[in-house]
């Protein structure tokens, strides 16, 4: 079953008026909490920390209230006198995911090898080819079908198993949502590939982007958006002592520069990707849409002093569209 959280404010300005859309993620919580001592080092080791994906608890005003700061021009979020961008060193120091140097998911094969499936969900071929089936214009696996392994592997004390099946319903369920209660087969790609990070900071931007001045529902990224938002706010002082949820405006537009917590301290980052190929930023490949976005904007978040002011072309929409429409820009993005 899945939560739908509307949020309705009347405001003076153009506002980002939308739906929030979380899958119930409540049974792969209680499979979580079976991945304890040694077998949890093992998960993070092999997954990094997307159980935190599970158990981040967003606030729906405070995440409203982010969102009514995007600047759809420099697909950033600018507030009264700084500026927030999410990046892919912060995403991939949220979840312990390095950024893999190669190309990040395109699209799905035509024709997924069902052996190496079986292989990275420790799955007969009997059990792949069995329960396989198409769905939505995709194909996957019901749920129902891996929860009923899982808590089987569970019960055999199969962690190694176990722990591939609950990290490929994180990827399908809440990672990379698509079809309620379905892990497609781009959820499955993206868990096999292990470079999720390009594809959820692209699924962020254009959620954002394609949703901005419209109605419509934002979902999937939303618990890695609110971490990533959570991680820049103070940490003590008003900011903090002020818990009514909707003064969540208020609490913002009462930061300045000096509030934000800036650069992570666990981060020790040596070389920002700024630009890639021919693109003077850098564009990004998300199950739904292509997008760029803009790192000059957020040198600060990374350790990293802002010289000069960044250049026009430096910032500037380079490249947005839905998946499927422009062949030939996905290519030239791809080979960038």
């Amino acid at each position: 079953m899945a939560n739908s959280v509307t949020v309705n404010k009347k405001a003076t300005r153009r506002t980002f008026t939308c739906s929030f859309f979380r899958e119930d993620a409540t049974p792969l919580v209680q499979l979580s909490t079976l991945v304890t001592g040694s077998n949890r080092d093992e998960f993070r080791e092999t997954y990094g920390h997307i159980l935190l994906m599970l158990t981040t608890r967003i606030d729906e005003w405070g995440l409203y209230t982010l969102l009514q700061f995007y600047d759809s021009e420099l697909s950033c979020f600018t507030f009264q006198d700084y500026q927030l961008a999410p990046t892919f060193e912060e995403y991939a120091d949220i979840l312990k995911i390095k950024v893999q140097r190669k190309i990040p998911f395109v699209c799905v094969p035509e024709k997924p090898k069902m052996d190496r499936i079986a292989s990275a969900l420790y799955l007969s071929m009997k059990d792949v080819t069995d329960n396989w089936k198409p769905n939505g214009g995709t194909h996957g696996f019901y749920v129902r079908f891996l929860m009923k392994k899982a808590e089987a592997l569970a019960i055999e004390k199969k962690w190694k198993e176990f722990n591939a099946l609950l990290a490929v319903m994180i990827y399908g369920l809440v990672m990379f949502p698509n079809i309620p209660n379905f892990i497609d087969l781009t959820a499955i790609c993206l868990f096999m590939d292990q470079n999720p990070v390009p594809t959820l900071l692209a699924d962020t931007y254009y959620a954002i982007h394609s949703r901005y001045g419209k109605k419509g529902l934002v979902g999937g990224c939303l618990r890695i958006l609110y971490e990533w938002f959570s991680s820049h706010l103070p940490k003590s002082g008003a900011f903090v002592t002020t818990r009514d949820s909707q003064k969540w405006p208020q609490r913002i537009m009462g930061l300045t520069a000096n509030d934000i917590v800036w650069c992570c301290i666990r981060m020790s980052i040596e070389e920002v990707i700024t630009s890639c190929g021919s693109f003077d930023n850098v564009p990004l490949i998300g199950t739904k849409g292509v997008i760029n976005y803009n790192p000059r904007l957020a040198l600060r978040q990374l350790g990293f002093v802002l010289k000069d002011k960044p250049l026009d072309k430096e910032i500037f929409e380079s490249v947005c569209f839905e998946k499927g429409t422009d062949l030939e820009g996905l290519e030239k993005v791809r080979s960038a």
